[in-house]
């Protein structure tokens, strides 16, 4: 089965040029809107086809520029036994050199024997295919070879409603499943007459009236044919093919109906069970209409489950289920710099773990790497308080929080996502410090980073930065999570010597921690055996920033209020 092993795009809408080598299996895009994904799909999909499916026009230019020819190469190779014959395609075999990319015109040694095919387009809207080599100069006989080469190609495409495939019109998967033995011709032109006897001269009686003024008008200019017309269905427009064939459900409604998640499914079950089968597959937006277990469902007839898998796919995706069920080595991120497209790759060593945990990251604009689980709960709450006054939310900014799981992984976690080309700002702790020279690198590239003070860590911030009433609360809320005689008992076991904390004179009296509860409260919630932010992972700091540290913000420690809006003016800042 022939694959795609190198990509060229010039001068096509958004992409002034992209150079690619996909890989065998399944390639998935993923990236901003806008970034060229579909445009790379569908680039791929006129050159392999042979046949552009609507009319080009000037905004198919890059720039709005038609002076500026659209280019568009694709490198094929394992070839089929029919593409590898000489005497028909020798002058034509190029070699593809696997690890450069590089292409020499004549296969040699170490080399796979490929063909070149280009697709150009001109000012004059009409596309012209050609199979590279410097062997043929004949231009025409270029253009006729590419074309036949390519209808040796079998593609499946699903970037659009695809319903002639659940036709048996030729070429689709139904008549591969017939294995192109049908012998229609003859019953559909029985079906076709006995349409019309069945029909007959039904519209007669309600077209007398009409039929009497032809019959006059004819007998008056001599038009004996038209003498004694009758009204019936025209044979010369009623004659039916194949792919006037369609499935049909249980109750006889064509499955031409069904929604485009279903439809796509199905499809590509089928094509899967095609004698050939198809060797190169286009899927834009992989996800419509399709539910979760379905999209999974769908992954895997596409042998994305199966890494020797002869079927080629190349897909785009804004979905999570798509990113966490993708290996590392599957997803692509496109990036389109004024047009120039990157796709840098993503480490499987570093970010398959965060592919599992946090795909959507994978799919936003900004990324903010958070020490532990409750600086992420910090920020999802302190966004949910600022979302209720009217500010817009992180993710509408393209913002995604990740846990890094301990500082000692922020710096490996943030490399990996700047390195991608995410917008990548942290939020750490300082009672320990990950290395001083690699974070400076990371600012020094546009990172951003807000800390608390120096050894500080969490607990130490929202204690010390909050309004010593406002700790109370904070003190009084996972009482009612812990109960309040354990917290009270571990509070007391922090107090200086003959001081104890009684909660009830606190929260009857005072109403107020003094400075000795206060880091009394610091030592008791950080204790490994207790963690009271933490133990229950995100929501027990989600709920507090959202119920007491979001109203209090104001009113906090300056450097706690500055670093905190320092997150949210970054996430809002992109543009």
């Amino acid at each position: 089965m022939a694959r795609v092993a190198k990509v060229n795009i010039k001068n096509f809408r958004g992409i002034s040029s992209f150079e690619w080598l996909p890989k065998p299996g399944f390639n998935c895009l993923l990236g901003a809107g806008d970034s060229g994904k579909s445009s790379i799909l569908e680039a791929i999909g006129w050159c392999l086809s042979g046949n552009i499916h609507r009319s080009v026009t000037d905004a198919d230019f890059h720039g709005l520029r038609p002076d500026i020819p659209i280019e568009i190469s694709v490198v094929l190779v394992d070839l089929s036994d029919r593409l590898l014959r000489l005497e028909t395609y020798g002058p034509y075999h190029r070699g593809f050199n696997q690890a450069t990319g590089e292409i020499d015109d004549e296969p040699g040694r170490g080399l796979d024997t490929a063909f070149s095919i280009t697709l150009r387009i001109d000012w004059d809207m009409q596309g012209r295919w050609s199979l590279d080599t410097n062997r043929v100069e004949d231009e025409g006989d270029r253009h006729d070879m590419a074309l036949r080469a390519l209808r040796r190609l079998s593609l499946l495409q699903l970037q659009d409603e695809s319903t002639t495939q659940l036709t048996f019109s030729r070429g689709s998967v139904l008549f591969k499943l017939a294995e192109e033995t049908l012998e229609l011709n003859g019953p559909l032109a029985d079906a076709s007459r006995q349409a019309r006897n069945v029909f007959g001269g039904a519209a007669n009686e309600q077209l007398e009236k009409t039929l009497e003024q032809v019959r006059s008008i004819a007998n008056n200019l001599g038009i004996s044919a038209a003498a004694g017309a009758t009204a019936t269905l025209d044979a010369s427009q009623m004659t039916l093919r194949p792919s006037n064939i369609a499935l049909h459900d249980q109750t006889n409604v064509p499955l031409t109906r069904l929604g485009l998640g279903s439809s796509r499914l199905l499809i590509a079950g089928l094509q899967q069970k095609a004698r050939d089968g198809a060797d190169i597959g286009l899927i834009d937006e992989l996800e419509s209409g399709l539910e979760p277990h379905r999209i999974v469902r769908l992954l895997q007839t596409l042998g994305a489950k199966h890494p020797t898998t002869q079927f080629q796919v190349f897909a785009t995706t804004h979905s999570p289920v798509v990113v966490r069920e993708l290996s590392a080595e599957q997803l692509l991120r496109v990036r389109n710099i004024n047009g120039a497209i990157e796709t840098p790759e993503i480490d499987p060593n570093s970010m398959q773990g965060v592919l599992r945990m946090y795909p959507e990251a994978f799919l936003s604009q900004s990324v903010v790497v958070c020490e532990g689980a409750g600086e992420v709960g910090l920020l999802r709450g302190l966004d949910l308080y600022r979302i209720e006054r009217g500010y817009p939310s992180l993710t509408a900014h393209g913002t995604s929080l990740v846990n890094a799981g301990g500082y000692g992984n922020i710096l490996s976690r943030a490399e990996a996502f700047h390195k991608l080309g995410y917008r990548v700002a942290i939020l750490r702790d300082d009672d320990a410090q990950p290395n001083a020279k690699r974070e400076q690198v990371l600012l020094d590239g546009g990172c951003l980073l807000a800390k608390w003070p120096e050894d500080f860590a969490l607990e130490h911030a929202i204690f010390r930065g909050l309004p010593s009433e406002k700790s109370l609360e904070i003190v009084r809320h996972v009482m009612k999570l812990y109960g309040s005689q354990s917290i009270e008992q571990q509070v007391n076991n922090h107090m200086p010597d003959e001081a104890t904390f009684d909660f009830r004179l606190t929260d009857e009296l005072l109403g107020i921690l003094s400075p000795d509860e206060i880091e009394a409260c610091i030592s008791a919630s950080m204790a490994e055996d207790k963690s009271w932010l933490k133990k229950r992972g995100i929501g027990v700091m989600e709920e507090i920033a959202y119920t007491v540290i979001g109203p209090a913000l104001d009113d906090c420690q300056p450097w706690m209020k500055a670093e905190i809006n320092k997150l949210f003016d970054w996430a809002a800042d992109y543009a």
